[in-house]
């Protein structure tokens, strides 16, 4: 590993020549200095409070929610602000800081926070946070866990025999909101570090959903209200070359949706089925304990960490079926429970002065104790199809790597590794699993503008044994294996070399590409490739300081399948890129004047091509972003100025699988129609800031 300069600094202090010379603070000639407008920008003043404080209204133009997801709200028209980073200092050492952000947008943060260094820490903060999907249009009615139908509807055996679907239509918000609220204390004892964090957050909105009933289906805005509670608690003990730490981490999740029930919009054909459940996910429990340590000592150094942790499940069950009589449950609710241990030990030593060993070794095990017993199979609501017993579960995990770091000379070292690893199945498709992993490091920084680093590397992963998964109906063929059971041989590398132009300009260029290859591809997945590049561009001088980067992706993969007695290829190719520019100038117009852009476009487009006994290749699959961001700041003194922001985001996404589609455009499924984005949305944003 190359040197750092501290590290090269303390390696001549320790010379026999450096301890023949005092260039110790008390010896430097000072005569001549001149020290009246020195300054120390990183002390902390004695009293006092530094930072800044801004107010600020925004004017939101709303045309998709999608655009909240860049601008942090989706509220529409004025919208105000505030930003504040406020540090009060006081005369015992003790530092109080307020910090918000966003504060009145959808996303935002306000945290108070006082500590004293080395004696105490007390953290309050709350964060609302959101992601924006889509509006949808559907007919079902309600806010809660029901999907009422309009009084007048009337069914029909297929959509486009519904009358009343396309006028029922209605719009609504696919979007989830949190807020999560956090304590954190931290008590210093000497050596000792305690700590307690509580986590608090809750979720609220809704999010695509799909049922059905016998062969007919639908899309639901399924209602999330739910919350989670986290406690973290340990401490951590400090001695002269080691360092030991214990844990407890706790969790508990409740949903207050336990289910979700819609009317059946379509004309009943099976038991009278005019009433849909499905349920969500139950409420559950987590507790973990750990154990670290590291010790060091002259060239080598220990560390480690040991894991328990236990997860509970025993929510009520629901009934099997709520059309017609309900087939007979063997217990009321689920009783579950998974254990798991992770082990990681890693040991690093210096046998040379140029050279370093590091061995590692990883142990993850999970083990499901379910109770065993025989559950009513139902394929669909009213449909009952006998009886199945679960299955156990269990995973076992190893991984062990060696690496060696060897640095031939100054700005020139090399690092070789190889990593094993084995995964075990219990009950599941496949019984083991092998991978190897070699990999080679060059890095290159001898001269003062140019460094680079190459980086190589090959994996092969063997399956052992593919018995298929139990209680599957019909034929276990090796060749329709999940994907991340299969054969497979993959090479990469990465080239990353950067070069200084010039003193205010730089230039980094990233080179990376990959090949995977699927054994047996019968069925399934064959080859993927993936080729790409980065070239970075910066420039900083003085007042000005500017940027542009340009990107390209390309991800190639091909499949193979059958069609009846065809034999068919497929081919999907994922294009991926995006350019950016920016420039900000500080003290325009006599230091009175900041001025600031930032512009990206992004593009992505998919071609999935068929042939070998298969016409018709698929449809477009693209999606194309510019966002721009400017701002000028003007300074009314030196410690107060307003500024001026505007973000714009034109955005514009493109799939075959919903283009044109309509509610009705399916017989026996009922959509959100077609959720495809193209809007062009702004926000502005004026703020008055003071310095502190």
């Amino acid at each position: 590993m190359q040197k750092s300069l501290l590290a090269t600094l303390i390696g001549f202090a320790l010379t026999p020549m450096a301890y023949a010379a005092d260039f110790s603070l008390n010896n430097a000639n000072t005569d001549n200095a001149k020290t009246d407008s020195w300054a120390c920008e990183r002390c902390t003043p004695a009293t006092g409070t530094v930072g800044h404080m801004a107010i600020g209204v925004s004017e939101n133009e709303i045309e998709d929610p999608h655009f909240a997801n860049t601008s942090g709200t989706d509220k529409d028209g004025l919208v105000p602000r505030l930003d504040a980073d406020l540090t009060r200092w006081y005369s015992n050492d003790i530092r109080a800081e307020l910090f918000a952000d966003q504060l009145g947008y959808d996303v935002s943060t306000l945290s108070l926070s006082a500590d004293r260094a080395r004696d105490f820490a007390a953290t309050l903060a709350w964060r609302q946070l959101g992601w924006y999907d889509t509006r949808a249009m559907t007919p079902f009615l309600g806010n809660g866990s029901q999907h009422p139908l309009p009084d007048d509807w009337v069914q029909g055996a297929t959509t486009d025999q519904m009358p009343n679907l396309m006028p029922s239509l209605n719009p609504v918000d696919l979007k989830l909101e949190r807020d999560r609220l956090l304590l954190g204390l931290e008590k210093y004892f000497n050596t000792i570090r305690t700590y307690l964090d509580l986590t608090h957050e809750t979720r609220e909105g809704r999010r695509r959903s799909g049922a059905t009933i016998i062969t007919n289906s639908v899309n639901l805005a399924q209602r999330v209200d739910d919350a989670t509670t986290s406690l973290a608690a340990g401490l951590n003990v400090v001695g002269g070359n080691w360092q030991v730490a214990f844990g407890y981490l706790g969790s508990q999740y409740e949903n207050d949706v336990t289910a979700q029930r819609w009317d059946n919009p379509y004309t009943p054909t099976f038991g009278s089925a005019r009433e849909g459940q499905q349920a969500l996910a139950p409420d559950n429990t987590a507790h973990q304990f750990h154990v670290q340590g590291t010790w060091a000592s002259g060239i080598q150094s220990l560390s480690g960490q040991a894991v328990w942790g236990r997860h509970d499940q025993d929510d009520t069950f629901l009934p099997a079926t709520i059309n017609g009589p309900s087939p007979e449950l063997p217990a009321t609710d689920a009783d579950l429970q998974l254990d798991k241990i992770d082990l990681n030990l890693r040991y690093r030593i210096r046998p040379m002065r140029k050279m370093t060993l590091l061995a590692q070794y990883d142990y993850q095990d999970r083990d499901y104790r379910n109770p065993l017993q025989p559950y009513p199979y139902i394929i669909t609501d009213s449909v009952a199809a006998g009886s199945r017993v679960p299955v156990e579960l269990d995973t076992t995990d190893q991984k062990a790597s060696l690496a060696m770091n060897y640095r031939f000379y100054a700005g020139f070292s090399g690092e070789l590794g190889y990593r094993w690893r084995q995964q075990e199945w219990t009950a599941q498709p496949a019984d083991e699993a092998t991978t190897h992993f070699y990999w080679g490091t060059l890095r290159l920084s001898h001269w003062e503008r140019f460094a680079v680093r190459l980086e190589l590397g090959r994996e092969d992963r063997e399956l052992d044994n593919y018995p298929g998964s139990a209680n599957v109906e019909g034929t276990n063929d090796p060749a329709l294996r999940a994907y991340y059971l299969a054969s497979r041989e993959r090479n990469y590398g990465k080239l990353v070399a950067n070069y200084q132009i010039l003193d205010p300009l730089g230039l980094q260029v990233t080179l990376e590409g990959s090949e995977t290859d699927y054994d047996d591809p019968l069925v399934g997945l064959d080859s993927v490739d993936r080729a790409g590049f980065d070239v970075n561009l910066h420039y900083h001088k003085e007042k000005l300081s500017l940027y542009a980067f340009y990107n390209a992706y390309n991800l190639d993969t091909r499949q193979v399948g059958s069609n009846t007695a065809v034999t068919w290829q497929g081919r999907q190719d994922d294009d991926a890129e995006s350019v950016g520019v920016g420039a900000e100038y500080q003290g325009a117009f006599s230091d009175s004047l900041d001025l600031g852009m930032d512009l990206v476009w992004a593009d992505s487009d998919t071609q999935t091509l068929t042939a070998s006994g298969l016409s018709g290749d698929l449809g477009e699959y693209d999606s194309s972003r510019i966002t721009l961001d400017l701002y000028g700041r003007y300074h009314l003194s030196e410690q107060s100025s307003v500024q001026l922001d505007l973000l714009y985001q034109d955005y514009d996404d493109t799939s075959y699988l919903n283009q044109g589609l309509q509610p009705n455009s399916i017989p026996n499924v009922l959509t959100f129609g077609d959720l495809s984005r193209d809007y062009s949305d702004y926000l502005l944003n004026l703020s008055y800031r003071h310095d502190f």
